[in-house]
């Protein structure tokens, strides 16, 4: 394996847990605002 080719690597698990770490974020923040809504009509 060539350097070049070892770090394109590298840079592609950094951007895909970056990503993965962002849609977990999202996905958190969405159940948070569905459960904040349904609380606020409930009362």
């Amino acid at each position: 394996m060539h350097a070049g080719e070892r770090e394109r690597v590298d840079s592609l698990d950094v951007h895909n847990s970056y990503l993965h770490g962002s849609t977990v974020t999202f996905g958190r923040l969405i159940k948070f605002c569905i459960g904040f809504s349904q609380k606020v009509i409930h009362h």
